[in-house]
């Protein structure tokens, strides 16, 4: 069963994805501070400052030490892999961009104009070939060509299916997305690139 979390503390850190995403390391077994700090690409002072309130939240606890030559490293780990956040614990504005994806989005389009400055810049409504209303960038590039980087910003606002099949698509979507999540964990040991995925299939009000 998942973890409840009643501490005010616990709930803000994990409802900032920023900061979730700190715990991540110590979710996979002990870790230690400069472990947090080699994963995350973030100094061992800032390592140390959120450790401290991992602990302090109670998401984390000491499990032992790394022995080594001289003064041993302390180890960490965190106390579930799977959180429940009551959501009266969550401040209203980290609740509000939590719920709109708003950190992601902001590192989302950082990402397209890291590629293109002028990405996105103005916003395209478009009936597509399928007669599908769709919300993109002006001038969309050929972005299977080989040359452009592995970039794709697609929302639909008509898709009309069968329950059937959206819950099909549901399942291909994860399907697809978890066959490649495999795959992350060795990329990352190998010093591969860091790619942000965002899939969602609701249906319209």
């Amino acid at each position: 069963m998942a973890y409840l979390v009643e501490h005010p503390l616990a709930a803000r850190l994990l409802a900032d994805p920023d900061l979730a995403v700190c715990l991540k390391p110590f979710m996979k077994g002990p870790a230690t501070v400069k472990d947090l700090a080699q994963a995350r690409g973030i100094s061992l002072q800032r390592a140390h400052y959120l450790v401290g309130l991992f602990l302090k939240s109670g998401l984390l606890e000491p499990v032992g030490v790394r022995r080594r030559r001289g003064r041993p490293i302390r180890l960490y780990r965190a106390v579930d892999t799977d959180f429940r956040i009551l959501r009266k614990l969550v401040p209203e504005r980290v609740l509000r961009a939590l719920e709109a994806a708003q950190s992601w989005q902001e590192e989302w389009q950082k990402a397209l104009e890291a590629h293109d400055p002028g990405y996105g810049a103005i916003l395209r409504v478009f009936l597509n070939p399928e007669g599908l209303l769709e919300f993109g960038s002006e001038e969309e590039p050929d972005i299977l060509a080989e040359d452009f980087p592995p970039l794709l910003n697609l929302w639909s606002a008509g898709l009309y299916l069968r329950r059937e099949e959206a819950k099909a698509l549901q399942r291909e979507l994860l399907g697809l997305y978890h066959r490649y999540a495999a795959l992350s964990p060795v990329r990352q040991e190998e010093g591969e690139a860091r790619y942000l995925v965002h899939l969602g299939l609701a249906p319209a009000p």
